[in-house]
């Protein structure tokens, strides 16, 4: 409140309250570094919510608009029916559900409103909420007897909530990373009690043998120190990679997460071996490897769950056919080509879907699918190239999918690939059963020429689309 709402000095504010609540320096940095990031992950997301919600109220306005339009034709073929038509009650309940359907979309569109003026205001006025111990457990004060709690039981459960977790940040000055938590050679966590409790337990609290079934050689390197040198006159000192330790309580245990800088393997793979292009389905992985010339060599598929279970679950199993993936890159000594796109637009537009089409792209998480993908192949070397996704099934399904007899996705992930090969776009073929439309000109490049072409196929459905193509030589 004081530094943040109320605007005071930061190096007066330290010193208050390292005196007020007897903290150590380093104690209080690491308060105030874990706030400081709360602070800008909620000015992030204010900025965030704000243009979701401007794109929210642009789309709803726009279907508003057509709905008007609908229900405006409606009456006219309304009002020239006579009442005896067989299908005039039909009619009738369509034109009443539009007008119902409108009046809905009205009320979301005031809400929207509300909700960015209200956005807005707290951005000017830099106006912060946060709650610590989650709003859910505060809102439970003004409904006690609904969740058979006495105010005493429900303010020591929501102090507990508010005290579930502290983190210790460490810097590469500090002995062994972190000089507030520190991890010693021998294994044992040594942790700076405040001040106030010193009498209670000492200056440091010892956990004994504590050993982290992940990362352990990476925090043991970290404990190393290296021999450096001031800037200012030069003077020798030892350094040490920084050791951030946060600490987590749920119900009745501790969980240590600890997290440290470590070095990054080189690049092992080479573009002028060819490349491996992943197609990412809703429940699978389509993979295609190519030549140095860009020829289709391998394909295959690797499935994971991505339906009927949750998302733990099935970003699990994506985790897995990714790690596969990968190791095959790396065992061919090729880089990865993944299509570089983003849902977030229309997943903004779900409540317009339909059923299926909602139900698609709520589940498929692309933005978590470029996350892992990138972080393994930074992991063990692979490159990962992202690219350009126009027109990779069009392209795929008309150029390579009958000369070499891929499947539909097959041949969507061998463009992909030689799209991360930098070669150009393919050529549109002078001959296809799907047509061309009348004004279509081959003098254009070859990325509108593709433009103009998929936008006459969309006319046909995919299965129109399989038993005309499988008719090409």
């Amino acid at each position: 409140m004081d530094l943040y709402v109320r605007g005071h000095n930061e190096n007066q504010t330290k010193v208050r309250y390292c005196r007020l609540y007897d903290l150590t320096s380093r104690q209080y940095n690491s308060i105030k570094r874990q706030l400081d990031g709360r602070v800008k992950a909620c000015r992030e997301l204010q900025k965030l919510y704000i243009k979701e919600t401007t794109e929210k109220i642009i789309h709803l306005q726009g279907v508003i608009i057509k709905k008007m339009e609908q229900k405006e034709k409606a009456h006219e073929k309304l009002l020239q029916m006579n009442g005896k038509e067989k299908n005039f009650t039909k009619k009738v309940r369509s034109y009443r559900k539009q007008k119902h359907t409108i009046h809905q979309k009205k009320r979301r569109l005031y809400r929207l409103e509300l909700k960015l003026k209200r956005l807005q205001e707290d951005e000017k006025n830099k106006k912060i909420r946060i709650c610590f111990g989650s709003k859910e457990w505060f809102h439970k004060q003004f409904h006690l007897e609904e969740n058979k709690l006495t105010f005493k039981e429900w303010k020591q459960k929501w102090q507990e909530k508010r005290a579930a977790q502290f983190t210790f940040i460490g810097s590469s000055d500090e002995k062994n990373g972190n000089q507030t938590c520190m991890y010693d050679t021998d294994k044992h966590l040594r942790i700076r009690v405040d001040n106030q409790n010193e009498t209670t337990y000492g200056t440091h609290f010892t956990v004994p043998n504590v050993v982290f079934p992940y990362g352990q050689e990476q925090l043991d390197v970290a404990k190393i120190g290296r021999v450096g040198y001031t800037k200012g006159k030069g003077n020798k000192v030892t350094y040490y990679r920084a050791l951030t330790f946060k600490f987590i309580r749920e119900e009745d245990n501790w969980y240590l997460c600890a997290t440290v800088d470590v070095d990054m393997p080189d690049i092992q793979t080479i573009k002028g071996n060819g490349c491996i292009g992943i197609d990412c389905n809703a429940n699978f992985l389509s993979v295609t490897e190519t030549d140095r010339f860009g020829n289709p060599i391998h394909t295959f598929d690797v499935p994971f769950k991505g339906y009927n279970v949750s998302s733990e679950v099935a970003e699990q199993s994506l985790s897995v056919a990714l790690k596969q993936v990968v190791e095959y890159a790396l065992e061919k000594k090729k880089p990865i080509a993944y299509e570089d796109l983003d849902f977030k637009k229309k997943k903004l537009q779900l409540r317009e879907s339909s059923k299926n089409g909602a139900r698609l792209l709520s589940g498929f998480y692309y933005s978590r699918y470029k996350e892992l993908l990138q972080h393994k192949c930074l992991k063990v070397g692979v490159e990962a190239i992202p690219v350009n996704p126009a027109y990779t099934s069009q392209i795929g399904h008309t150029v390579f999918m009958k000369r070499y007899g891929l499947s539909s996705h097959g041949s969507a992930a061998c463009v992909i690939a030689r799209r991360g090969m930098d070669l150009t776009f393919e050529k549109v073929p002078y001959a296809c059963p799907l047509g061309y439309p009348k004004k279509f000109n081959r003098s254009m490049e070859r990325k509108k020429q593709w433009a103009s072409a998929t936008k006459h196929w969309k006319k046909h459905t995919f299965q129109q689309k399989l038993y005309v193509l499988s008719k090409l030589g």
